[in-house]
């Protein structure tokens, strides 16, 4: 089964430089946003020839090389450009598969696409190609997931690397360690003992890997002997609902993004999708002025309606510190399930709401789809601007 791998390499550093295609070539890193002492996530290779590398303070970056430009990480850009380059990719081929262990990096069975594309190795041009070109895409061909991944890594500018059946054992041979998809601390181990190429590792008698690494050093043993049965896996369809909001103004406080993320949480769940439904997983992005972006991930522990949802958002966030003024804010409601059973509370330690107005309301939405209430949230009331004091919220006993 021919395997073609695409590679990015320095997928975030790459991300950041399509934004601004004019600086490739110039010495670049990537840092953190949002912190006091920004530190050099990733350089570029004109950069690290200058001594730059990871870990580093922008600062002690900056004395290293005068001229080096800052990127910012974006992990809003980069999340729409995973997006993007999978949507074309699966325009191409139905099995796509991304690989976990490096952002920037997919297989893609070839079977049956040499029909259409004359050969597997036009068939590679094409997913090569529809990688914009400043983005140094990688690619590679080989009979099994792990050659493909050590070959994508031995290809240079926009030349195919391609490895036949027949040179497996050889082209593995001399490759580093490093390469093996398992924990570091193996490869430390493995290192440790001399084992510093996948030749040496081939070399050892299978039960001998056994009983020193357990499975995990049988797995990488296979592997460096070009034993590799895993099929391309292409991601489960899971839907999702995705609401976006323009801030009036910048917000600059936790009070202020907590009042956007309730309106939208509440405008998601008025979705044709999420009626009835609960949600499991939440992410918040976050668009800030300075055109930087940050990004949480949460996993609620329970299915949550909106309610419980704005909830347990206002505990887990009750410690954000603001990384700056927010313009755009967007949450992605996932994990959506039919139904969210739950432990209910005794009765005795339930709220106290007006029967009379929750009976109304219950009404209203029957009626309208949604609430047609709305309550004012005092969010800045020490501001100058009237707007920024108070803010509208739908009302949902």
């Amino acid at each position: 089964m021919p395997i073609v791998r695409v590679r990015i390499p320095h997928f975030a550093l790459r991300a950041a430089v399509l934004r601004h295609p004019h600086l490739d070539g110039s010495p670049l890193l990537l840092a953190t946003s949002g912190q006091d002492r920004p530190l050099v996530l990733d350089a570029s290779p004109e950069a690290r020839r200058a001594g730059i590398r990871a870990g580093l303070t922008v600062r002690e970056a900056q004395m290293l090389c005068p001229i080096v430009i800052v990127l910012p990480e974006h992990p809003i850009h980069e999340a729409e450009l995973v997006r993007q380059v999978l949507t074309r990719f699966l325009d191409l081929s139905p099995l796509v598969e991304a690989d976990e262990a490096e952002p920037g990096c997919w297989y893609i069975s070839l079977t049956g696409l040499e029909r259409r594309y004359g050969s597997h190795i036009q068939a590679a041009r094409h997913f090569l190609r529809s990688v914009p070109a400043v983005l140094h895409p990688r690619a590679s061909v080989a009979p099994a997931k792990f050659v493909a991944r050590v070959a994508a890594g031995a290809s240079e500018g926009d030349a195919i690397r391609v490895v036949a059946p027949s040179e497996v054992r050889s082209f593995l041979h001399d490759a580093s360690i490093s390469w093996l998809p398992v924990p570091p601390p193996l490869i430390t181990e493995m290192r440790q003992l001399g084992l510093a190429t996948l030749g040496m590792l081939a070399a050892l008698d299978r039960k001998r890997a056994l009983a020193r690494f357990g499975k995990p050093g049988v797995f990488a043993w296979e592997l460096a002997n070009g034993i590799d049965h895993r099929q391309v896996v292409p991601p489960p369809l899971v839907p999702t609902v995705t609401e976006t909001t323009e801030m009036p103004v910048p917000a600059v406080s936790r009070d202020m993004l907590m009042a956007a993320l309730r309106h939208l949480v509440h405008r998601a769940f008025q979705h044709p999708d999420l009626h009835g439904r609960y949600v499991r997983t939440v992410t918040i992005r976050a668009a800030l002025e300075s055109r930087e972006s940050w990004e949480r991930a949460l996993t609620l522990k329970e299915p949550a309606d909106a309610y419980r949802l704005v909830h347990s958002l206002t505990l887990r966030l009750d410690t954000l510190e603001m990384p700056g003024p927010v313009t755009h804010l967007t949450i992605e409601l996932g994990g959506i399930i039919a139904n969210g059973a739950r432990q209910e509370v005794l009765p005795t330690f339930r709220h106290r709401n007006d029967p009379s107005l929750h009976g109304a309301t219950e009404q209203l939405k029957h009626r309208y789809g949604s609430s047609p209430l709305y309550r004012i949230v005092e969010v800045e009331p020490w501001s100058r601007i009237p707007e920024r004091r108070h803010a509208l919220m739908p009302y949902d006993p």
